[in-house]
């Protein structure tokens, strides 16, 4: 279809973010924005609030790809020059929907923008500490209230929002999405590999995140000695990685951490499964991108996971903070007809359910309705 004459063009949509963000959200905005462009070009605007720390995830991710992104700049946690700049650019680039994902930006564009519809994504309820807690709860009870209509990014946060109030008239259901992986040649396969020291390490389950609490890196760790024949890659950054890489001495166990990587693709290539042991998700980024690896994965059947993991078929869920089950899953993997399996199931489910594409339709219908 030609953009130009697509009688089903969406209103031009301002997405609305706030960095520091590395991880789940950038991500999810990036195959968004890029999505929506390709289809109906002009229609987005992608802009995040500076925020306080020096964190360029979103402005260099967005650059690497040919996608432009708007920085509205904001000194403090509630700095009130953002007001008038966010009015100042849906005037100049002719906004009609906005569409806020963390609690400050929905505030905010509620508190600017009250003669524009407005769009809130939930990607997650919070179980960390009491300010962020408190902050979600503000969101609900203003810029949830205020706006048109409520995106949850799975099945389990739209439960978890109309548990806590939310109107169920306005809420919709939207899953995260990913694009298919770029191609990644044998060489630098094994270039990869030597320069991490994995050539001997047999099988590699790769994690792809943030190095946190909530996430069970410790599970996964202690499931290694049990499984027998895996190394570890936990491909991210963050405050737990000094001590996770202590325990991993602790235990002798194969483990790789190679920090922050931009293009996780290689990673994706040569990961034999992707693993993910948290405590907690929403629906979870990595496991979408694994599928459109074509990778199986081995998840903690936590909140959205088994929206994208059906187990037995694209993977294994196991119970959270279990090392053995983790360790049992990762036996059965062993088996390279079961990994091939299960890798192709993935992949199939992917481009069933959690497209770029299929997202980007998903929002321009909730735009639509938003701007009636």
């Amino acid at each position: 279809m030609n953009p130009a004459h697509d009688t089903d063009t969406p209103p031009r949509v301002l997405l609305l973010a706030e960095s520091p963000y590395f991880g789940g959200i950038t991500t999810h905005l990036l195959a968004l924005h890029a999505a929506l462009e390709a289809r109906w070009p002009g229609v987005s605007v992608l802009a995040s609030l500076s925020g306080r720390r020096e964190d360029r995830s979103l402005f260099e991710q967005a650059a690497a790809r040919g996608l432009a992104a708007v920085e509205i700049p904001m000194s403090g946690p509630w700095d009130p020059r953002v007001l008038p700049r966010l009015r100042a650019l849906t005037r100049t680039r002719r906004v009609s929907v906005v569409h806020t994902h963390n609690y400050r930006a929905s505030l905010l564009a509620a508190t600017a923008l009250p003669h524009l519809p407005l769009v809130v994504t939930c990607h997650g309820i919070a179980a960390g500490p009491a300010r962020v807690r408190g902050w979600q709860a503000l969101e609900r009870g203003v810029a949830m209230r205020r706006a048109r209509r409520v995106v949850a990014c799975a099945d389990a946060v739209r439960d978890a929002l109309l548990a806590r109030g939310v109107a169920p008239g306005k809420l919709r259901v939207a899953r995260n999405a990913a694009p298919a992986p770029r191609a990644v040649g044998a060489e630098e396969l094994a270039a990869l590999r030597a320069r991490h020291g994995l050539e001997e390490c047999g099988l590699t389950a790769l994690y792809a995140g943030r190095l946190v609490e909530g996430k069970g890196l410790e599970t996964l760790l202690d499931a290694l000695p049990r499984a027998r024949g895996w190394a570890a890659v936990l491909l991210g950054d963050g405050p737990l990685r000094p001590a996770l890489e202590a325990h991993a001495r602790r235990l002798k166990v194969p483990t790789v951490f190679p920090g922050h990587c931009g293009d996780t693709a290689p990673w994706y290539a040569l990961a034999d499964a992707v693993v993910l042991p948290s405590l907690g998700e929403a629906l979870p980024m990595t496991l979408v991108e694994a599928a459109a690896a074509g990778k199986p994965a081995v998840a903690s059947q936590v909140g959205g996971v088994p929206e994208v993991l059906q187990d037995g078929v694209t993977g294994f869920l196991t119970p959270p903070g279990d090392p053995e089950a983790l360790a049992a899953a990762l036996r059965r993997l062993e088996d390279p007809g079961i990994r091939v399996r299960m890798g192709v199931a993935a992949r199939e489910r992917w481009h069933g359910h959690f497209t770029p594409e299929i997202l980007a339709a998903a929002l321009a219908a909730v735009y639509r309705e938003a701007s009636e």
